[in-house]
């Protein structure tokens, strides 16, 4: 029977071998051999009758563990500190990871003499704790990388952990949610089905899948819940843009099937078939075209398209898109009825690659009322609404191409200006309905006349023109054919018009001008023709005249004169020449008022060089009140003049012109100027002409009444030459009636002059009037007027017209000049 040393060893040695441990000591003293058991040896590698040092036990761990084990055991053999570490070992086959345990061994005195431990086999559990380390590192990267949000729960709904797409989703950390219910951050009062979900989910074990809103993440999710053993794995997805996506697909869904435009899908080509085929046609399709969805699907748009231009306008726009991704055009597209409509179509290919097209996505909008709509503006804008001729607009246009298309194939052409004369005598006298029925069938004869590739145009008004384009390339023959042309309108338009059963006669001034060679613009070749029309109007109308350069000449000369005009009387250029009227004694009543303009180039002008532009201008207004004014202003002079009481008894005549007259403030400014002034107005004599009494006699006796009343003094100048008529003269609220200078000038050598001043004077003193003569050179002239009774006389044999100044010396002189020779000058 062993001995119970023997049972002790056997079971340290069962011990050992069951905990996979070994035991061993080791003494410090020299020569340091490590005493060990069975189970020892086996752990570390050593035969049972080998011996091992503790320096060799140390080389014994992997060389990164060295200086750790090497510190510890001296920590322990000096201190007496003693350690449990777990380490990697090396033996001669493997290595192995050791729980080493270590103590040191006290003397009697307490010296540590010796060092004792233990080595535990931990292989095993290391390579177990190291594989579930991998797998847990392994799973935890796995969950992190999934895009989804995933929570793991518990029984309870307790988070019990969160991927990196959960707390983001989540908007909190693990260390937040962890050991929280789910509810805390997903559930509201108003939306409690999660929890209703989850719970029934736990209580079923069965896994779910929906999809909710979420307020306060303010998201869809779509949640997936699979029960396990420790409660429910959750993924979470976002799904906002998938939800968002399909809202919107169905509000385009809707409002395609809303649209009032046509849209039509068709799917591309296959290999077997040669054009595309309708899958899709919204409401608006079936509403414009007739055809139902039913009749169309599966057919070619042609299906659509009738004859002709609408299917080559297809076909070209199927060639745009296999190298554009879109194209638009215009349409006639063919109802189910046969009637048709135009569409404004947009083709836009839908492809899956750059090189797989998949669909054509075609919108198409009627367009019919805008067509008639374009069309109605396009004959509004180039088209004269009253004759259906080419307006002013459509004649610059086609003018243009011809002038270009002149100098550059040397096509000689023409451009023909026509105004029929006095169309407004006629709409004053017939009305205006009678006026555009004229000017209908003037349009209609002119357009008779030209060949169908000439253009008849109205320019507005009674303006026609007529373009000729192509008259050949002689020069000389195209001159006259547009010459014979013009003669052939002016012979139709002489022709009777019948206007609703009322005969009416007409005539036209015709102006012509060459497009032969090169022009600066197209409105100079109109200024050219419009100059030689107004040329032609006032040869007596009903005549052609043919453009000449020194017409431009003249035209711009008196544009020049116009321009200076307007500057000279900003600047004050003109002044007033006084010439004296005497009376049979020799006696200065008065004198008129002549217009100066004192030229800054020029020096001093007549008025027969500005008055005419004056007139036409309108300036003469400005010209005759400020003449008005300043005579006024001499009368003033005069009446408050200390040195000659005589001179307060002058008058001054101022000419007035016949559109100054009948401005309708003229009386209301003679009468502002006399209470500016304050002179008497019987010393202001205003000398009318007769062209005044031409029209409007009715408002010239009122006005010439009203100046009467105040006292102005009122003459007829330059009588005999105009409109003059007894039962008109008899009306007039004249004072004094002028003898032309014209008739005066021959009066001793002319019987006829002498009889017409004769009869001027008899007439006049038969109606109280005084009578002035006027351009009186010579004593015999004066001495025959005064013969005949004349009693007022003007003309250099007295004085040429003065400048105030000068005239103030002649009249201080008190005496008369009485050589004609000492006049150079000659008024107006």
């Amino acid at each position: 029977m062993p001995t119970a040393a023997q049972q002790a060893a056997h079971l340290l040695a069962l011990a050992e071998r069951i905990a996979q441990t070994g035991s061993w000591t080791v003494s410090l003293k020299s020569p340091q051999r490590l005493a060990f058991s069975m189970g020892f040896s086996a752990i570390v590698g050593l035969l049972p009758s080998e011996s091992i040092t503790l320096d060799e036990f140390k080389a014994r761990f992997a060389p990164d563990f060295r200086d750790r084990v090497e510190w510890l055991m001296a920590q322990c053999s000096q201190y007496g500190v003693g350690f449990d570490e777990e380490l990697p070992i090396d033996t001669p086959v493997s290595r192995r990871w050791v729980r080493l345990a270590c103590e040191g061994v006290q003397d009697a005195r307490g010296r540590i003499n010796g060092l004792q431990g233990m080595v535990q086999d931990i292989s095993t559990r290391k390579q177990a704790q190291q594989e579930t380390l991998h797998l847990t590192m392994r799973l935890n990267t796995t969950l992190a990388s999934i895009t989804e949000a995933f929570v793991t729960l518990d029984g309870h709904c307790r988070f019990t952990y969160l991927n990196p797409a959960g707390e983001q989703l989540l908007r909190h950390k693990t260390s937040e949610l962890i050991g929280r219910e789910i509810w805390l951050i997903l559930v509201n009062d108003k939306n409690q089905r999660l929890r209703q979900e989850l719970q029934r989910t736990i209580a079923t074990n069965r896994p779910l899948e929906f999809e909710d809103f979420y307020p306060g993440l303010g998201k869809w999710l779509e949640v997936r819940a699979s029960p396990f053993a420790e409660g429910l794995a959750v993924y979470f997805r976002d799904i906002s843009k998938r939800r968002k996506s399909q809202e919107q697909l169905m509000l385009l869904e809707t409002c395609v099937s809303r649209l009032n435009d046509i849209v039509l899908i068709a799917e591309a080509q296959p290999a077997h078939r040669k054009v595309p085929y309708i899958v899709f046609v919204n409401p608006a399709f079936e509403q414009h075209t007739g055809y139902s969805r039913h009749e169309v699907l599966g057919q070619t748009p042609s299906k659509l398209l009738g004859p002709g231009a609408a299917q080559d306008e297809f076909g070209r726009m199927a060639k745009l898109l296999a190298r554009h991704r879109q194209t638009r055009s215009e349409l006639l597209i063919y109802r189910k009825n046969g009637s048709c409509f135009w569409l404004e179509l947009e083709i836009v290919q839908v492809a899956a690659t750059a090189d797989e097209l998949m669909h054509w996505v075609a919108v198409g909008r009627d367009i019919t009322q805008r067509k008639f709509t374009a069309d109605a503006i396009h004959q509004l804008a180039f088209y004269d609404p009253l004759t259906s001729l080419p307006n002013r607009l459509m004649l610059l246009n086609r003018l243009e191409q011809v002038m270009s298309q002149s100098v550059a194939l040397r096509r000689n052409g023409a451009l023909m200006f026509i105004d029929v004369d006095k169309l407004k005598v006629l709409n004053d006298t017939l009305g205006h309905d009678m006026g555009d029925l004229l000017l209908q069938q003037v349009a209609e004869r002119l357009a008779s006349c030209v060949d169908a590739t000439d253009t008849v145009a109205r320019l507005g008004g009674d303006e026609f023109v007529v373009l000729l384009e192509d008259l050949g390339d002689d020069a000389a023959a195209a001159t006259h054919k547009t010459r014979l042309l013009a003669e052939k309108v002016l012979a139709q338009l002489r022709e009777p018009f019948d206007l609703a059963g009322h005969q009416h006669y007409t005539t036209s001034s015709i102006g012509v001008t060459s497009l032969t060679g090169p022009h600066d613009s197209v409105s100079e070749v109109l200024k050219q023709a419009d100059l030689a029309m107004y040329q032609a109007k006032t040869t007596g109308r009903d005549a052609l005249c043919v453009y000449d350069p020194e017409m431009q000449s003249a035209v711009d000369a008196n544009a020049a004169v116009s321009s200076e005009l307007h500057t000279g009387l900003r600047r004050h250029e003109f002044v007033l020449h006084y010439q004296p009227q005497v009376d049979r004694q020799g006696r200065v009543t008065g004198v008129e008022a002549l217009l100066r303009w004192q030229h800054p180039r020029r020096g001093l002008v007549m008025p027969a060089d500005f008055i005419p532009m004056a007139e036409e201008s309108g300036l003469i207004l400005p010209l005759g009140q400020w003449a008005l004014g300043t005579a006024c202003e001499q009368l003033a002079a005069w009446a408050k003049s200390p040195k000659a009481s005589g001179l307060s008894r002058l008058s001054i005549a101022v000419n007035v012109s016949v559109r100054q007259f009948r401005h309708p403030d003229f009386v209301d400014q003679v009468m502002a100027e006399i209470r500016r002034t304050g002179v008497k107005p019987e010393y202001l004599k205003l000398e009318l002409t007769e062209t005044l009494l031409a029209d409007g006699m009715e408002v010239t006796l009122a006005r010439m009444g009203t100046l009467k009343a105040l006292g102005v003094t009122l003459a007829l100048d330059d009588f005999g030459m105009g409109y003059s008529s007894l039962s008109a003269l008899k009306r007039l609220p004249l004072d004094q009636l002028k003898i032309d200078k014209n008739f005066v000038a021959e009066v001793l050598t002319d019987p006829a002059d002498a009889a017409i001043s004769r009869t001027i004077i008899t007439l006049a003193h038969s109606l109280n009037l005084e009578v002035v003569a006027e351009g009186v050179e010579t004593q015999a002239q004066q001495d025959f007027l005064i013969a005949q009774g004349c009693d007022q006389f003007q003309g250099f044999l007295f004085s040429v017209p003065l400048p105030i100044r000068e005239l103030n010396d002649y009249l201080m002189a008190a005496r008369l000049p009485r050589k004609a020779g000492a006049a150079k000058r000659q008024a107006t």
